[in-house]
Protein backbone atom coordinates (compact mmCIF):
# COMPACT_ATOMS: atom_id res chain seq x y z
CA UNK A 1 0.00 0.00 0.00
CA UNK A 2 2.74 2.08 0.64
CA UNK A 3 4.15 1.41 -2.41
CA UNK A 4 0.91 2.83 -4.53
CA UNK A 5 0.66 5.69 -2.77
CA UNK A 6 4.40 6.92 -3.20
CA UNK A 7 4.30 6.03 -6.32
CA UNK A 8 1.01 8.22 -7.10
CA UNK A 9 2.45 10.68 -4.92
CA UNK A 10 5.61 11.06 -6.99
CA UNK A 11 3.34 10.66 -10.24
CA UNK A 12 1.67 13.74 -9.40
CA UNK A 13 5.26 15.78 -8.39
CA UNK A 14 6.22 14.62 -11.43
CA UNK A 15 3.22 15.88 -13.63
CA UNK A 16 3.07 18.85 -11.51
CA UNK A 17 6.56 19.70 -12.83
CA UNK A 18 5.81 18.58 -16.48
CA UNK A 19 2.76 20.46 -16.66
CA UNK A 20 4.58 23.59 -15.13
CA UNK A 21 6.88 23.52 -18.33
CA UNK A 22 4.83 23.13 -20.99
CA UNK A 23 2.92 26.40 -19.36
CA UNK A 24 6.56 27.87 -19.06
CA UNK A 25 7.36 27.04 -22.64
CA UNK A 26 3.61 28.10 -24.10
CA UNK A 27 3.95 31.58 -22.34
CA UNK A 28 7.40 31.92 -23.39
CA UNK A 29 6.29 31.25 -27.01
CA UNK A 30 3.80 33.87 -26.91
CA UNK A 31 6.03 36.42 -25.16
CA UNK A 32 8.49 35.73 -28.67
CA UNK A 33 5.93 36.15 -30.47
CA UNK A 34 4.56 39.86 -29.10
CA UNK A 35 8.28 40.33 -28.58
CA UNK A 36 8.86 40.06 -32.35
CA UNK A 37 6.58 42.44 -33.16
CA UNK A 38 8.90 45.40 -31.27
CA UNK A 39 7.45 45.32 -28.06
CA UNK A 40 9.47 45.63 -24.93
CA UNK A 41 10.13 42.01 -23.12
CA UNK A 42 8.50 43.04 -19.88
CA UNK A 43 5.44 44.33 -21.64
CA UNK A 44 4.85 41.65 -23.70
CA UNK A 45 5.42 38.74 -20.80
CA UNK A 46 2.95 40.86 -19.01
CA UNK A 47 0.44 40.71 -22.48
CA UNK A 48 1.06 36.70 -22.93
CA UNK A 49 -0.25 36.31 -19.12
CA UNK A 50 -3.00 38.28 -20.24
CA UNK A 51 -3.75 36.49 -23.37
CA UNK A 52 -3.10 32.91 -21.97
CA UNK A 53 -5.51 33.75 -19.15
CA UNK A 54 -5.70 32.31 -15.16
CA UNK A 55 -2.12 30.31 -15.56
CA UNK A 56 -2.92 29.04 -11.54
CA UNK A 57 -6.55 27.79 -12.20
CA UNK A 58 -5.02 26.00 -15.93
CA UNK A 59 -2.31 24.39 -14.03
CA UNK A 60 -4.61 23.01 -11.38
CA UNK A 61 -6.54 21.83 -13.95
CA UNK A 62 -4.67 20.12 -16.04
CA UNK A 63 -3.09 18.67 -12.93
CA UNK A 64 -5.77 17.25 -11.71
CA UNK A 65 -6.66 15.37 -15.40
CA UNK A 66 -2.97 14.14 -15.62
CA UNK A 67 -3.12 12.80 -12.23
CA UNK A 68 -7.01 10.80 -12.99
CA UNK A 69 -5.09 9.34 -16.21
CA UNK A 70 -2.04 8.03 -14.13
CA UNK A 71 -4.67 6.52 -11.70
CA UNK A 72 -6.33 4.81 -14.09
CA UNK A 73 -3.24 2.97 -16.03
CA UNK A 74 -2.10 1.74 -12.71
CA UNK A 75 -5.61 0.16 -12.19
CA UNK A 76 -6.11 -0.95 -16.14
CA UNK A 77 -2.60 -2.20 -15.46
CA UNK A 78 -3.19 -4.29 -12.30
CA UNK A 79 -6.60 -5.70 -13.93
CA UNK A 80 -4.59 -7.11 -16.80
CA UNK A 81 -1.70 -8.40 -14.50
CA UNK A 82 -4.36 -10.28 -12.67
CA UNK A 83 -6.30 -11.92 -15.90
CA UNK A 84 -2.68 -12.68 -16.73
CA UNK A 85 -1.73 -14.67 -13.41
CA UNK A 86 -5.57 -16.02 -13.48
CA UNK A 87 -5.03 -17.19 -17.15
CA UNK A 88 -1.30 -19.29 -16.33
CA UNK A 89 -2.81 -20.59 -13.12
CA UNK A 90 -5.57 -22.19 -14.89
CA UNK A 91 -3.22 -23.14 -18.09
CA UNK A 92 -0.92 -24.84 -15.54
CA UNK A 93 -2.90 -26.03 -13.07
CA UNK A 94 -6.25 -27.79 -14.89
CA UNK A 95 -5.22 -30.09 -17.59
CA UNK A 96 -8.79 -30.37 -19.04
CA UNK A 97 -8.46 -28.74 -22.48
CA UNK A 98 -11.52 -26.25 -22.24
CA UNK A 99 -9.88 -24.95 -19.16
CA UNK A 100 -6.51 -24.45 -21.48
CA UNK A 101 -7.80 -22.71 -23.93
CA UNK A 102 -9.78 -20.24 -21.53
CA UNK A 103 -6.19 -20.06 -19.55
CA UNK A 104 -4.56 -18.89 -22.77
CA UNK A 105 -7.50 -16.46 -24.05
CA UNK A 106 -6.73 -14.79 -20.79
CA UNK A 107 -3.20 -14.80 -20.65
CA UNK A 108 -3.43 -13.28 -24.29
CA UNK A 109 -5.86 -10.11 -23.29
CA UNK A 110 -3.95 -9.95 -20.33
CA UNK A 111 -0.51 -9.76 -21.68
CA UNK A 112 -1.35 -7.46 -24.86
CA UNK A 113 -3.61 -5.25 -22.77
CA UNK A 114 -0.24 -4.35 -20.47
CA UNK A 115 1.68 -3.50 -23.69
CA UNK A 116 -1.45 -1.55 -24.95
CA UNK A 117 -1.26 0.31 -21.65
CA UNK A 118 2.47 0.65 -21.87
CA UNK A 119 2.62 1.57 -25.27
CA UNK A 120 -0.51 4.49 -25.13
CA UNK A 121 1.42 5.78 -22.30
CA UNK A 122 4.76 6.15 -24.47
CA UNK A 123 2.97 8.02 -27.34
CA UNK A 124 5.16 10.49 -29.17
CA UNK A 125 7.53 10.61 -26.24
CA UNK A 126 9.95 7.76 -27.96
CA UNK A 127 10.68 10.68 -30.42
CA UNK A 128 13.32 12.61 -29.17
CA UNK A 129 14.87 15.87 -30.34
CA UNK A 130 19.01 16.52 -31.08
CA UNK A 131 19.71 16.89 -27.59
CA UNK A 132 18.39 13.58 -26.40
CA UNK A 133 15.24 14.84 -24.22
CA UNK A 134 11.80 13.81 -24.58
CA UNK A 135 9.86 16.48 -26.89
CA UNK A 136 6.93 16.22 -24.06
CA UNK A 137 4.37 15.38 -27.05
CA UNK A 138 2.47 12.80 -24.77
CA UNK A 139 0.92 15.77 -22.38
CA UNK A 140 -2.87 14.63 -21.68
CA UNK A 141 -6.01 17.10 -22.73
CA UNK A 142 -5.51 20.02 -20.94
CA UNK A 143 -9.09 21.79 -18.99
CA UNK A 144 -11.59 22.52 -21.08
CA UNK A 145 -13.48 25.50 -21.01
CA UNK A 146 -17.41 25.79 -21.40
CA UNK A 147 -16.87 25.82 -25.31
CA UNK A 148 -15.11 22.75 -24.92
CA UNK A 149 -11.98 24.93 -26.39
CA UNK A 150 -8.28 23.98 -24.48
CA UNK A 151 -6.28 27.15 -23.28
CA UNK A 152 -4.36 27.44 -26.02
CA UNK A 153 -7.16 27.69 -28.19
CA UNK A 154 -8.26 30.25 -26.59
CA UNK A 155 -4.96 31.84 -27.25
CA UNK A 156 -5.39 31.31 -30.49
CA UNK A 157 -8.84 32.15 -31.53
CA UNK A 158 -8.53 35.70 -29.47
Amino acid sequence: MKNLLNRISRSRTSIANEVDDELHFHLEMRADEFESRGITRDKSEVMAKQRFGNVEKIRSECIQISARRTVMSWLLNMLFLLSLIVGLILRLVIPETHFNRVGDVMMMIGGLGILLVYAKQCGANVFSSTSQKPLGLNTPPVAFDEKGRTPFDRVRED
